[in-house]
């Protein structure tokens, strides 16, 4: 026999609810969802396990319960079984995008053509429930990098965790902390550059291509986005956010392409860049250090954690913070720099925190 662990990330929207696994043997119920293993909230996974013969296969789902309860995908269909051989202990990882009965919203894809960056970058758009109900509204824009990992658990490729960007904007606004706004998810191409730096590094770096790459966010893209979606073409409506390198793209674009975008989500800012320069020669904060005023009416949210990576940033936003009250910006106000007791720099945390961003930045 051998032990199969099974670890689950729920949906945002009442994470702690029960979580089953059903599958195709008898202790996964034999497809009877009432029957099947029932796994222990241990935040941020449900997990649970069984033993299962060597040798042998299974198929299973994830629901609450009950078939009408069934987890789905980032688009709201019911994926296809998962299917494990048994030939030693296992754990298998999985995030449950959403839950049939609950999912709202619609996801969809396009590619939008640059002549800046002469080529083109696919979009991950997605338009909340209002959208469809409410033809007459106009909507504030969240736009973010690294697009694989902003809705779809299946297509980030590192850990098989999503942002659950569309469920933090679901959750917040039936809150009332922001109202409902179309999420965009930029995606960037595979390969290397020249620099045998990533494409998506590339895309990110104001060190290698970041330049066109803001040009392109402020003019095409969000001249396309004002075209074909109703949004509020105002900065105040229009959120840009990442991590790491997304994130210092953010700030980037904050500082040198004012008046475009008017809030700003920035985790685990990377301002070492590529080229892993120390706090006192790091371009972007020596790029601050020479304005001579910010851009008004911006409003930046900063964190960085205390695990991994993460734990060697704290002097960078040290300095931050600094160059920032220097030049007249008040903390809590046009920006909040927030250390995440426990953070590391992977998006299972970036999930957990995008949450306090948002709310930090329309509050």
């Amino acid at each position: 026999m051998s032990k199969i662990r099974f670890q689950i990330v729920p949906p945002l929207d009442r994470s702690e609810e029960p979580v089953f696994i059903t599958g195709s043997i008898p202790a996964l119920g034999n497809w009877q969802p009432e029957s099947g293993l029932r796994l222990e909230w241990k935040p941020p996974y449900h997990a649970g396990g069984i033993e299962a013969e060597t040798g042998g296969h299974f198929e299973y789902k994830i629901n609450r319960g009950s078939w009408e309860t069934e987890a789905v995908d980032a688009c709201g269909d019911v994926p296809a079984n998962y299917a494990h051989g048994v030939w030693l202990d296992a754990t298998l990882r999985h995030t449950a995008a959403d839950w049939k009965d609950r999912y709202q919203g619609r996801l969809t894809r396009e590619v939008v053509p640059s002549r800046v960056l002469a080529g083109s970058r696919e979009l991950l758009v997605w338009l909340p429930h209002s959208y469809a109900t409410d033809a007459g509204r106009r909507f504030p824009l969240i736009v973010l990098h690294d697009g694989a990992n902003v809705f779809d658990p299946l297509t980030s490729p590192f850990s098989g965790v999503d942002w659950a960007a569309d469920e933090w904007v679901n959750l917040l606004s039936r809150e009332g902390v922001l109202p409902e706004a179309i999420v965009v998810g930029v995606c960037h191409p595979e390969g290397f550059s020249e620099e045998n730096e990533t494409l998506r590094d590339f895309d990110l770096s104001p060190e290698l291509g970041g330049a066109a790459y803001a040009q392109f966010l402020t003019t095409e893209l969000v001249t396309h986005l004002d075209t074909h979606y109703r949004t509020l073409a105002a900065p105040s409506a229009r959120v840009l956010g990442g991590a790491s390198l997304g994130g210092l793209m953010s700030f980037y674009v904050a500082i040198h392409h004012p008046g475009v975008f008017g809030k700003f989500a920035c985790l685990s800012t990377a301002f070492e860049d590529v080229s892993q320069r120390v706090p006192d020669q790091s371009g972007q904060l020596r790029a601050v250090e020479a304005e001579r005023a910010l851009p008004a009416e911006t409003r930046i949210y900063f964190d960085y954690g205390t695990r991994g990576l993460d734990e060697c940033y704290e002097p960078y936003h040290r300095d931050l913070g600094a160059l920032l009250r220097g030049k007249g910006w008040r903390d809590g106000r046009e920006f909040s720099i927030v250390r995440v007791e426990g953070g590391s720099h992977d998006e299972l945390s970036w999930r957990l925190r995008f949450g306090d961003a948002l709310r930090f930045l329309t509050q």
